[in-house]
């Protein structure tokens, strides 16, 4: 549809954080959360309210290309 400029990015936000490019993002199940993999080789978890980054987890080797949260919110997995 043919929004207004000012009402196509209505709610958007961007999240800064990562040192190299967003692969991949998931929301939660309940929309509260959201997971994100980068070229960076981390993880970002982030409150979708706030847009508070709530952890970073490393430890992988090379590029964050998939993240997946369980269903129940309570992991992530990632490849």
């Amino acid at each position: 549809w043919p929004a207004k400029p000012q009402e196509r990015h209505a709610g958007l936000r961007t999240l800064p954080g990562h040192g190299d490019t967003v692969n991949c993002v998931e929301f939660s199940a309940d929309g509260t959360r959201t997971v994100s993999g980068s070229k960076d080789k981390t993880i970002k978890i982030w409150e979708v309210s706030t847009g508070a980054e709530v952890r970073t987890l490393t430890g992988h080797r090379g590029n964050v290309n998939s993240v997946r949260f369980s269903a129940d919110g309570k992991r992530v997995v990632s490849g």
